[in-house]
């Protein structure tokens, strides 16, 4: 006759065993918002201005004592550029009771959403400076910013579906070069970037020991005939698409940086938004290029 006890399955009133934490691998990082400079908006619309030098002549040059003369040529006319501010919202609420009750990991439930909420509108936000395009807006349509990929409109390469070579690559370096600008950094996705990361004079892997246990197979700076490039892994880079920046030239002008707002009560809850609006500045797009429709796989 089997004995009869007390077990961990018939028993009842054990407590839970829940730690407390909360673990999210999500990630945060926003490489392109965190490493272009500032600068200040003081409207929805945000103009510039750009200037470019006559091409060079060689054959300049004139009899001895000749007088001046004046052609329309002469004068290389200023350019006018635009963009526009975007306003990014992250809401956020939390019942009274929700707020009451003790819960694992989190002290307050409002307090939490609102850190969560600051961490989803700043990636909202830096994924907008390299993908968005732009709108004007109007009372019934958002204002959208013109991002990076959008605002490079001359020194452009198709990948026509194809790996990303090397030799392309270059060929985008020089066409920015001709242009007077020295791009110092690409931004790409994990595939482009591993794919960059292959491009070895053997092909091979790189050893850096004796013994061979340690293998480094990674380009994270590229010595080019147009300088020094850093590779940078950006998650909001299309993985179709690289783009190759002069960095001092691109700019996150601030309307509205960063702001909490506590919104009016509604019922039994606590209601709260975090809120910014900002514009990309491309002072010499120009200065940069891009590649798209790159092979993926």
């Amino acid at each position: 006759m089997p004995e009869t006890y007390v077990n961990v399955y018939d028993q009842i009133g054990e407590r839970e065993d829940l730690i407390n934490l909360v673990t999210s691998i999500s990630p945060e990082e926003t490489v392109t918002m965190s490493r272009l400079g500032r600068a200040n908006a003081k409207s929805f619309k945000h103009d510039w201005l750009t200037q470019a030098l006559a091409a060079a002549d060689s054959a300049n040059a004139i009899i001895d004592g000749a007088s001046a003369t004046f052609a329309s040529s002469d004068y290389t006319a200023r350019v006018s550029v635009t963009n526009y501010t975007q306003i990014l919202r992250r809401v956020f609420s939390s019942s009274y009771s929700q707020e009451a009750i003790v819960q694992a990991g989190v002290s307050s439930e409002f307090a939490n959403q609102r850190e969560l909420k600051t961490k989803e509108v700043k990636r909202d936000a830096n994924s907008a400076l390299i993908n968005q395009t732009s709108a004007s807006g109007t009372s019934a349509v958002a204002r959208r910013v013109n991002g990076v990929l959008a605002a490079i409109t001359t020194n452009t390469r198709d990948g026509g579906g194809k790996a990303l070579e090397q030799i392309l690559y270059n060929d985008l370096l020089q066409s920015i070069w001709d242009q007077g600008g020295h791009p110092n950094v690409t931004y790409c996705g994990g595939f482009q970037k591993r794919v960059i990361s292959n491009w070895t004079p053997q092909g091979g892997q790189r050893w850096t020991d004796a013994e061979g246990r340690k293998i480094i197979n990674t380009i994270d700076t590229y010595s080019s005939d147009f300088g020094m490039q850093t590779i940078l892994l950006e998650r909001n880079q299309p993985a179709a698409q690289i783009s190759l920046l002069e960095e001092k030239y691109w700019r996150i002008a601030w309307l509205r940086p960063l702001f909490y707002e506590e919104l009016s009560k509604v019922g039994e809850q606590h209601r709260g938004s975090v809120v910014m609006e900002l514009t990309l500045e491309y002072l010499a797009e120009n200065s940069s290029g891009k590649i798209t429709a790159l092979a993926t796989q």
